[in-house]
């Protein structure tokens, strides 16, 4: 009996602990949807949420990098640093939109292998899965 209870409160603690915090840094993430944005399907958008408080990836175009922070569902994301690199203005129009998005996170939800970016009012804003 002991041994049952013990294995339920243990898988309880794990349940607990392994919330959406634990799961937002490691897996690459792909951008699926940016709402009233076309996402071009020839180009790939990432985003690499690091332990160390920084995410990384691409903006279909260039390199980004940005400081996040997260407590609870909130997640906050600074204004990325970009490279600079020419690309046809389409790309470079939607890389701005991807830019813009990331810095009004407000909140996430991830379910399964999907993360949402949420504004500060519960919209979507970004849709990504991981690889």
């Amino acid at each position: 009996m002991k041994r049952v209870l013990l294995i339920g409160v243990l898988a309880f603690l794990l349940a607990a602990c392994g919330g959406s915090a634990a799961s937002l840094a490691g897996p690459t993430w792909t951008v699926t949807s940016m709402p009233g944005v076309d996402v071009q399907p020839t180009v790939t958008i990432t985003a690499v949420f690091g332990s160390d408080g920084m995410v990384t990836g691409s903006g279909g175009c260039n390199n980004y990098n940005a400081a996040y922070t997260v407590s609870g569902s909130s997640l906050t994301i600074q204004s990325p640093a970009a490279t600079m690199m020419s690309c046809p203005e389409d790309i470079n129009q939607q890389e701005s939109d991807y830019f813009y998005l990331l810095e009004g996170a407000g909140a996430y939800e991830i379910k399964g292998n999907k993360l949402t970016i949420k504004d500060s009012g519960g919209q979507a804003l970004l849709e990504y899965t991981s690889q």
